[in-house]
């Protein structure tokens, strides 16, 4: 095998691991790892306004994707879609009152898991290797 083809076996490889057990630690919520990445970014953004087309292109992922995830978030009561004042055609994306009452609760669980992959490392190894991540990210784009 050449080194490529083994960074790129070894990312998929970690990518899969990671999201069983962000998924598995998520259930007791009824959420998913796609989904709970979702909300953390109707959290965070700095937008007023997000629409369903901000997240595709923010995770780089299909319309259809996009659409069943957020169906599936509506249905468990974390989003709201709401008609735009502006634009009837287009629906505001927004966090109910049980994401922000459970939020704080699913970051603490996020925070556990990722200490897990972490705490391998150690400190040092972990601040080399989101250096090296980092500066892949950058010459990916």
């Amino acid at each position: 095998m050449r080194d490529n083809d083994e960074i790129g076996f070894y990312f998929g490889l970690i990518k899969k691991k990671m999201d069983k057990h962000m998924n598995e630690g998520l259930k007791k919520y009824d959420l998913t790892k796609s989904q709970r990445d979702v909300l953390e970014y109707l959290h965070f953004t700095d937008k007023e306004v997000v629409i369903q087309k901000d997240i595709e292109e923010h995770f780089h992922i299909s319309n259809p994707t996009v659409t069943g995830i957020l169906n599936r978030l509506e249905q468990k009561g974390f989003i709201e879609r709401k008609h735009n004042p502006k634009d009837k055609r287009v629906r505001t994306i927004v966090l109910t009152q049980k994401e922000q009452d459970l939020h704080e609760d699913i970051e603490n669980q996020i925070r556990i898991m990722e200490s897990k992959f972490s705490d391998a490392l150690g400190e040092e190894k972990r601040k080399q290797l989101l250096e090296i991540l980092k500066e892949l990210a950058q010459n990916l784009e």
